[in-house]
């Protein structure tokens, strides 16, 4: 599983690189930005994100991070977050008389220490 920006990929239909330049591109970077990150030449970057266009049969970078999400390449990070969260919100507790319980306590009252003697010394 490959992590970058709020996405993960897997790899399987594309290979690694081709995965984590799709990654970079769902982000919103450019070829240039890609490259200089990876510290490739930006005509690299694109003959690697022209084959995963063609993997996938993308003939745009929009589509291409589409067609990613629909196959299951790269997803946002937060579905996964999201995924997570209902699991475990899916679960049972372990002590179920916890939630019927009531909690007693008990309020004690406090004196102010700052009495106010005249209503004009604020003024």
């Amino acid at each position: 599983m490959i992590i970058r920006d709020g996405w993960q990929g897997h790899t399987g239909v594309l290979s690694q690189r081709e995965v984590e330049f799709t990654l970079a591109v769902a982000a919103g970077l450019t070829d240039k930005q890609i490259a200089r990150e990876a510290g490739l030449a930006p005509d690299s970057v694109r003959k690697r994100i022209a084959n995963a266009m063609f993997k996938l049969g993308a003939s745009r970078r929009a589509q291409l991070v589409a067609e990613a999400i629909r196959r299951a390449v790269i997803a946002p990070l937060a579905v996964l977050m999201a995924v997570c969260l209902v699991s475990v919100g899916s679960q049972p507790d372990i002590n179920p008389d916890r939630a019927l319980r009531q909690r007693i306590t008990r309020i004690r009252p406090y004196q102010r220490l700052d009495r106010i003697d005249s209503p004009l010394d604020y003024v």
